[in-house]
């Protein structure tokens, strides 16, 4: 048998090689360790997704032991948001908090770059929360029966934060519902959109609790309906939709993170279970309720199967309604 010896000058060789590449390879673990969290969201400061992204980022970072950076990249009801999230690393570092439209996006655009289904993962789906349906303060409408007779004598226009976004969807269901002739007017975010309704721009809105709240509160806005089957916590005088006479009109804005669909199981798991824990948090709660939302914090399969069976569910439904993107 032949005993391989190595003369010193080789042996330097080999330690040298040794140390530049292992010192490479350390290095990118610990960058990436150390590299703080992106969470993309697809509108404006201000808007609900955001808030609660700005609600949930630091004590969500406390809990993995890292810096979490909002990245606000609005437009196209959040498709530039996930387009983004598909091209960078899937290595957890990047998360996106999505909402209702992201299920709905394979039928709005046709040119999309990517899977909304396939080619992401759930994390965990947030909270819930219902809309209400708003006319301006100044407007002589100060019931749903007012709105009814106005719909008799012209067009009405209404608002939404965009194509597929919640109120869109809702303005859409409600036309189903009556047969009104109505015309989708799309802002680029859920506050121009409220703005609108209170400048008597357009006729009415579906906007979030918290948003309609604060501008009833200044008489700016008045509340006629809420799309959940029971009354809103936060606005507990204000009647279904269902006490409206609308049997089939009830409408949840969902919210949750996702990454990439590449990104490892067991990473998925860890932002799982920090995520559920911050919704735990009796401060976060407070905060995340305070519109009159509901917080679900499931697993993040559950998620995921949720994205699959909420598409399908569009895809029946969308053909009855006329949805275009852009």
């Amino acid at each position: 048998m032949r005993i391989l010896i190595l003369k010193p000058q080789i042996k330097f060789f080999f330690a040298i090689c040794f140390l530049l590449f292992g010192n490479t390879l350390v290095h990118a673990q610990s960058s990436s360790a150390s590299q703080p969290i992106k969470l993309l969201v697809g509108s404006v400061p201000g808007a609900s997704s955001d808030t609660y992204a700005r609600i949930i980022a630091e004590p969500l970072g406390k809990l993995l032991g890292k810096n979490i950076i909002i990245e606000n990249k609005s437009g196209a009801s959040g498709v530039i948001a996930t387009g983004n999230l598909i091209s960078l690393p899937a290595d957890g570092n990047t998360m996106q908090l999505i909402y209702t439209p992201h299920t709905l996006s394979p039928y709005l655009f046709n040119k999309l770059q990517y899977d909304p289904i396939k080619d992401v993962k759930g994390v965990s789906m947030l909270l819930t929360s219902p809309l209400v349906l708003v006319v301006g303060g100044a407007s002589n409408i100060t019931s749903y029966q007012d709105l009814t007779e106005l719909s008799k004598k012209r067009v009405l226009n209404y608002g939404s934060a965009g194509v597929g976004s919640g109120g869109h969807l809702t303005g859409e269901m409600l036309r189903m519902e009556t047969k009104w002739k109505l015309t989708h007017i799309p802002f680029r975010g859920a506050a121009p959109a409220a703005a609108a309704v209170v400048a008597g721009d357009v006729d009415f809105a579906f906007i979030a609790q918290i948003t309609a709240k604060e501008l009833a509160a200044a008489n700016k806005l008045r509340i006629l309906g809420v799309t959940s089957k029971s009354h809103s916590p936060i606005l507990p005088e204000v009647p279904t939709m269902h006490e409206l006479g609308f049997k089939n009109l009830e409408f949840l804005n969902w919210f949750g993170l996702i990454v990439s669909a590449k990104t490892p199981p067991k990473t998925i798991q860890k932002l799982n279970q920090a995520v559920v824990e911050v919704l735990q948090q009796n401060d976060v709660r407070k905060k995340l309720t305070a519109d009159g939302s509901e917080i679900i914090g499931n697993q993040s399969e559950q998620f995921t199967q949720f994205l699959i069976a909420d598409s399908k569910k569009w895809a029946e439904i969308i053909p009855q309604m006329e949805l275009k993107g852009d």
